[in-house]
Order: C-alpha cells, then sequence, then structure tokens
C-alpha cells in the first residue's frame, strides 16, 4: 500500500473502533442506569465487567488484525473489563447506592480490589516502560 491509502486504512479502522468504544460504553450506561433503577447494583457491577470484558476483547482483536505486531488481546479485556468494574464500584459507593458499603465485609473486599487495581496497573504500565527502555538501550547508536 502507497503511504496515503496505509493511511487512510489505519484512519478508518480507528473510526471502526471508535464507533465500537462508544457503544460498549453505552452498552455500559445502560446496564448502570437499569441496575440503580431495578435497585440491583450487582446487577450493575457484573453487567459492565462483562460487557466491558467482550468489548474490549472486540476492540483489542479489532485493532489487532490492522497491527500485525499487536499481542495482549485478551490481557488487555480483562484488564479494562477489571478497572471498569471498579470505577463502578467506586461511583456506586461513593454516591451511596451501594447499600451494603457500611458492611466491613464489603469494604475489604474494596480495599483488596483496589490492591488488585494498583498491581494490574503497575504490572501493564511498568512492563510497557521496561519494555521500551530495553529497547532504546540495546538500539544501535
Amino acid at each position: 500500500m502507497s503511504g496515503t491509502k496505509k493511511d487512510a486504512h489505519e484512519h478508518e479502522g480507528w473510526i471502526k473502533t471508535t464507533i465500537i468504544a462508544i457503544v460498549v460504553a453505552g452498552i455500559d450506561f445502560l446496564v448502570i442506569s437499569v441496575g440503580i433503577l431495578s435497585n440491583n447494583t450487582a446487577l450493575s457491577i457484573a453487567g459492565v465487567g462483562i460487557v466491558t470484558f467482550f468489548g474490549m476483547l472486540i476492540i483489542s482483536s479489532h485493532y489487532a488484525i490492522h497491527q500485525p505486531d499487536s499481542k495482549g488481546t485478551m490481557r488487555k479485556a480483562i484488564a479494562g473489563s477489571l478497572i471498569a468494574v471498579y470505577v463502578v464500584i467506586l461511583a456506586l459507593s461513593i454516591s451511596g447506592s451501594l447499600e451494603d458499603a457500611q458492611n466491613q465485609m464489603v469494604m475489604n473486599l474494596i480495599e483488596n480490589f483496589t490492591w488488585i487495581i494498583i498491581a494490574i496497573v503497575g504490572f501493564y504500565f511498568g512492563t510497557k516502560g521496561v519494555t521500551e527502555f530495553l529497547k532504546f538501550w540495546k538500539s544501535p547508536k
């Protein structure tokens, strides 16, 4: 492909990826709304996790088709869904919609989940940083 055809193909791929991401975010918002309106926060939390996982899997797979050297499709989907669930749990507990937030066991679970998210984000960005540093360090000067 020439430079302009390749650029147009990549631009089209990003447009499709953006549309998929907007649809996934809309479905997540719908799931949260239904869970809150039906007074079933477990539905909101589980629904967002499932929808975001498969949405991120679709987005990562779509991106991997256009970028053959792309790796970690499943890792991206798992990390994205866990972070989305964590944000929903925080939002529900801060807004008071999480009725069991006063329960000590639930608070311990949220605290432990916080440490899991810190580890995921730390390892994800940490490995990317180390990989880029090693590429730079080993490159011929």
